[in-house]
């Protein structure tokens, strides 16, 4: 079988796959993988000039041909990953395993990687990243993939001990009520209306970055007072397109208070009179929500420039990042009283137990609200 691939250089190559046969001396099938051909006819004549070898002198001058790298394992693993998985998961996915070949692997015979050399992998992964999991994981994809293929027994990442996650560490990433408020205040007096209406519909609704930049005015429903979230804004190939969200959960039907309907009005009425000035055409209801004074389609990086910024000129104010508002919006809700059930589905999770783990946050006033009920209820009594 001859494949086609793009090298990192972005250069057209072809590789080929073929079976050679039973090894007498195992009993098992032989199939190996030679890539680098700049032609599909170099690949065809190797491949031809690699059987007719095995067929004359057997397979002992051929190890090199029968075991592949990990990274040529790897690069078959991709090209059938690719079409099972979203644009930007198998971006992320393929920038993590070149980060594991590149560091870990390097024209590393698969066959010869050895279950101890695993383990100090894994104990270097858990010292180099606090959520060293997701590399890991990847990892052992490539490993169970040669294992279905018969280039190697068995993974030898399913015989290691498995370190202990890094517990989390860092400043809490939400606010509180009065810092919310305070940050709000602060921020629409020093900073644009559509910079200022992106943080307080985060803040308000929960949504995701890439969620509310995806947003059109046609999803806004000012009458009852929903927003429908159908899709994100993700960057592939350094190109900003949207495309569905995370999950099934995550397309779901939101309320809004009156106060966000209310900022989200003005900033239409100023997005019009913007575009106005520019002598740009207005969309109407398909116009992106979040968009700046001449029409382009702002970006996620761009807002988490802007607040920054705003952080540097405003250091008595406590930094967050963006996903913090997403933070902090479930934090109030939980504080507010409202069950995990009900904001599990306003922030779009696929189970409450997620929701409950990323996003509950125990504060000082709910510590005293648990004593405070305790107590309600035995005097009650």
């Amino acid at each position: 079988m001859i494949k086609k691939y793009i090298t990192k250089k972005g250069e057209t190559r072809y590789l080929f796959q073929t079976y050679l046969g039973i090894d007498p001396a195992t009993g098992k099938e032989k199939r190996t993988t030679r890539r680098g051909f700049k032609t599909i006819k170099e690949a065809k004549t190797a491949e031809r000039d690699l059987l007719l070898d095995v067929e004359e002198n057997g397979f002992s001058n051929n190890d090199d041909f029968q075991t592949p790298t990990f990274a040529e394992v790897a690069e078959l693993w991709l090209e059938s990953y690719k079409s099972t998985v979203k644009p930007t998961t198998y971006q992320n996915t393929k920038k993590k395993l070149n980060v594991m070949i590149d560091s870990y692997f390097t024209d590393m015979k698969i066959q010869q990687i050895s279950v101890a050399y695993c383990q100090k992998v894994a104990i270097k992964l858990s010292k180099r990243y606090i959520l060293y999991a997701n590399y890991y994981s990847v990892i052992s994809r490539i490993f169970k993939y040669a294992a279905s293929l018969d280039i190697i027994k068995s993974n030898p990442l399913d015989k290691i001990i498995k370190p202990k996650n890094k517990p989390l560490k860092g400043k809490e990433n939400y606010y509180t009520k009065q810092e919310l408020t305070e940050f709000l205040k602060v921020y629409k007096a020093n900073c644009k209306p559509v910079d200022y209406t992106f943080f307080h519909l985060l803040a308000f609704s929960g949504l995701r970055t890439g969620e509310a930049i995806g947003l059109m005015w046609s999803d806004v429903d000012f009458e009852n007072k929903r927003l429908s979230i159908s899709r994100t804004a993700v960057v592939i190939d350094k190109k900003q397109t949207v495309q569905d969200p995370k999950t099934k959960r995550s397309k779901r039907v939101i309320t809004l208070d009156d106060e966000t309907l209310n900022v989200l009005k003005l900033w239409k009425r100023q997005q019009i009179k913007e575009y106005f000035q520019a002598g740009v055409p207005y969309k109407h209801d398909s116009n992106y929500i979040f968009t700046n004074d001449i029409g382009g389609w702002l970006l996620a990086a761009t807002m988490k420039v802007k607040l920054s910024r705003f952080f540097c000129k405003h250091k008595d104010l406590k930094k967050i990042s963006p996903h913090g508002f997403r933070h902090t919006h479930a934090s109030l809700l939980f504080e507010a009283g409202v069950t995990a059930k009900i904001i599990s589905d306003r922030l779009g999770h696929n189970n409450v137990q997620i929701t409950l783990d990323m996003y509950t946050h125990i504060n000082d006033n709910q510590r005293v609200e648990v004593v405070d009920q305790l107590m309600d209820f035995i005097r009650s009594s």
